[in-house]
């Protein structure tokens, strides 16, 4: 009983953090893809903040243009490597599953994915 229990809980948890991973991810991916209006966003909430002169939001506008690429590499990596993550944890999730349980798995996964994909 106690290890029935503690299965559905790993699984559970596995779920849970896998869907917050991948809703996160997304996230910030599509908010941040559109460059230009993220950078045309942050130049006036700077300018607003910090009262930036025009020549101030031009150096800033060029600076962002500049480290832009940098930063999506770095969102690259790291939906890769929460990618990675998450199918190592599934991957040890169904060591511990019965074959009925993993197609069960399966299944709930492709789910979420679907309902994740018609959002």
């Amino acid at each position: 009983m106690i290890r029935q229990r503690t299965l559905w809980m790993a699984i559970i948890v596995s779920l849970v953090i896998g869907g917050i991973a991948g809703f996160g991810i997304d996230r910030f991916y599509f908010q941040h893809s559109n460059s230009h209006f993220g950078k045309t966003r942050f130049v006036h909430f700077m300018t607003q903040q910090l009262a930036l002169t025009n020549t101030q939001q031009r150096q800033l506008d060029s600076i962002i243009t500049f480290v832009h690429p940098k930063f999506q590499g770095i969102r690259k990596g790291f939906k890769s490597a929460m990618q990675s993550q998450v199918d190592s944890t599934q991957a040890m999730i169904k060591r511990i599953l019965t074959a009925q349980q993993q197609v069960k798995l399966d299944s709930l996964n492709q789910k979420m994915q679907s309902d994740n994909d018609n959002r």
